[in-house]
């Protein structure tokens, strides 16, 4: 057994030996039966968060008024949810009631799909009203109870179907794919921040590209940023899986979307650490038509190397992680830093020039001389080499 489960099982059996029950839920029981990585693993309990905190010694509230509660156990982070049921969404995410209930089966009335609507108690039996088990048999992303209800308490989850359906190659059932089809305005009541986490999952998957067709069929990209004023920007398919909008932004800059880098990121919200990343890569495989290598992959830190390859293939160019890599690693430096000729020198060799403009020049023309081998970074090779120079000209 996975050992987070095995964990979060021990806890489940304090908890009952304390007189409660309790049961793993969620995307782990989930995974577990897929056999496919856990990350987190989430508890659901009849204790309210008070009972909680009165059998673990380290709880941290994180969300009381929704029965949630931190429990720290052996180094590790649980979260543990009470049982509840919830009615009205009038802001399109949070319930306008919560009840605390002592029965997880109505505990997982309340969640988005059958395969996220599974228990596993602390026999390691599975609970499953609601026939997730038999779902991820056949492959399904089908919601709890009527699609449509689900889609009106919380539009994301629409998003989230096809981001299931990408991830695990999953198909949509028919109830919920026409509840999305009839349901796909209600995305505009959704911030754009959670509708672009869901997204770039959605292009993470492995069946992204299936996905990224179902989102047009459906009119979906009537909702997204950026998509929604240009339609046809939808059709353009990646070749590869890219990760993040550090490289999806680029990737469509070069497949030429008619907006610029700062106009996604600021339609759909992203930080300036992407923005950074988003066009060095695009800078790099604009360049890679008609620079060398070694110089393109010079101005590319090293860990965005994957990612500026990713966007080459998914422009369908022909190139291998492995071969950039070994050029990258090959390169006789990997900043200015490193160069063995500063400015100091160069004022040394043209003592009678002012400071100005030139010196940046200069420098940057001897780095890619050094980039491309031409010539050793030697501080004397560089120096006789600069001597065949013409003088830099200067106002």
């Amino acid at each position: 057994m996975n050992l987070k489960i095995a964990k979060a099982l021990e806890i489940v059996k304090i908890i009952e030996d304390a007189g409660g029950k309790a049961h793993v839920v969620g995307g782990a029981v989930r995974d577990t039966l897929l056999g496919r990585p856990i990350e987190d693993v989430d508890l659901a309990t009849s204790f309210t968060p008070e009972e909680v905190s009165k059998v673990f010694s380290k709880v941290i509230p994180i969300g009381i008024d929704h029965g949630t509660v931190l429990v720290r156990y052996e180094s590790e982070s649980y979260e543990v949810t009470t049982y509840r049921t919830e009615e009205g969404y009038n802001d399109y995410r949070h319930p306008d009631q919560v009840e605390f209930v002592r029965s997880v089966e109505q505990d997982l009335a309340r969640r988005d799909f059958t395969i996220n609507a599974m228990a596993l108690d602390a026999n390691e039996q599975i609970i499953d009203p609601y026939g997730g088990r038999e779902d991820l048999e056949k492959r399904l992303i089908r919601a709890v109870g009527h699609a449509k209800d689900r889609f009106s308490e919380d539009p994301l989850r629409m998003m989230r179907a096809l981001r299931f359906s990408s991830q695990l190659g999953f198909c949509l059932d028919k109830s919920t794919y026409e509840a999305i089809s009839h349901q796909v305005s209600l995305l505009s009541k959704i911030s754009i921040e959670r509708i672009a986490v869901e997204f770039e999952k959605l292009c993470k998957g492995q069946d992204y590209q299936v996905m990224l067709l179902r989102l047009k069929e459906l009119k979906v990209h009537h909702y997204l940023p950026v998509f929604k004023e240009n339609l046809d920007q939808i059709k353009v398919i990646p070749s590869v899986r890219l990760h993040g909008f550090s490289e999806l932004i680029p990737f469509y800059c070069v497949k030429g979307s008619p907006y610029e880098i700062a106009e996604w990121i600021k339609a759909w919200k992203q930080s300036n650490q992407v923005k950074r990343n988003a066009s060095i890569i695009f800078e790099a495989v604009r360049s890679y038509e008609h620079k060398p290598l070694p110089v393109v992959i010079y101005a590319v830190p090293s860990h965005l190397i994957d990612s500026f390859v990713n966007v080459l293939q998914a422009a369908d160019v022909t190139i291998d992680h492995s071969s950039v890599q070994k050029a990258y690693d090959k390169l006789p430096i990997h900043s200015r830093k490193q160069l063995d000729f500063q400015a100091e020198d160069l004022m040394q060799q043209y003592p009678s020039l002012p400071k100005g403009p030139w010196i940046g020049e200069y420098l940057n023309k001897i780095e890619q001389a050094v980039v491309i081998e031409l010539i050793p970074n030697e501080n004397q090779a560089i120096k006789e080499w600069i001597k065949t120079w013409s003088p830099p000209e200067t106002d």
